[in-house]
């Protein structure tokens, strides 16, 4: 009984989990008003059924009880069925890696690419449900992507932290920068010698581009 009630709880917590986040995922009004309707509808005919026969309110009750005492299955069962560790850090790089620039990604992409990346292994959408599920990423019913459709996925809104840009090519160490008085910057002096150890400094002044400053040092004799 202790695993029928914490089955049905988290049953009851999962479903209406569901059922906002699916209310939340339409991107327009209508869609929201849709999804009330088409809730509504079969709600108010399974009541009716249940108001009108006594064998299919058992029947639920029934369907109901296994469905609670699967989700209350003891961690040692679970742990036989756990999908392999994938840090969520690394599952948001992979899904802004497939998102590029378009407004999210599928769950079935996602699925494509892991089983890629881990031969002898074959991925379903709902592997992938389960690890976004234990990341804490939302998933969204409808979600479009450009060139393929609209599908159950992940929007770019929900993916974590923010896409990785793009590799910086270091400079070669050991070479120092040429520094050319035609194509100086505003505030770069520029040293030219004027022999017998007389020296001549140019600094473009800042605020006017035009105009540059120049200092002449002579040797001092003894």
């Amino acid at each position: 009984m202790e695993r029928l009630a914490k089955g049905s709880s988290a049953l009851t917590v999962g479903t209406a989990r569901g059922i906002t986040a699916w209310l939340k995922a339409g991107e327009k009004v209508s869609d929201y008003v849709v999804r009330v309707i088409f809730l509504t509808i079969p709600g108010g005919v399974l009541w009716g059924l249940l108001s009108a026969s006594r064998a299919f309110m058992w029947l639920l009750v029934v369907i109901w009880c296994i469905a609670a005492w699967r989700a209350a299955q003891p961690a040692q069962e679970k742990s036989e069925a756990k999908e392999p560790d994938l840090h969520p850090d690394d599952l948001a790089d992979l899904l802004w890696e497939l998102a590029g620039d378009r407004k999210g990604v599928h769950l079935s992409q996602v699925a494509q690419q892991l089983t890629k990346e881990t031969p002898g292994r074959t991925w379903s959408v709902k592997d992938v449900r389960r690890l976004m599920e234990a990341a804490g990423i939302p998933t969204r019913h409808s979600v479009r992507v450009q060139g393929i459709g609209v599908a159950v996925g992940v929007h770019r809104q929900d993916i974590p932290g923010s896409p990785s840009p793009a590799p910086v090519s270091p400079s070669p160490q050991g070479v120092e920068p040429q520094v050319n008085p035609a194509t100086a910057t505003a505030t770069t002096p520029y040293v030219r010698d004027l022999g017998g150890g007389a020296t001549a400094t140019f600094t473009p002044d800042p605020q006017q581009p035009n105009r540059t400053h120049v200092t002449v040092v002579r040797p001092t004799e003894d």
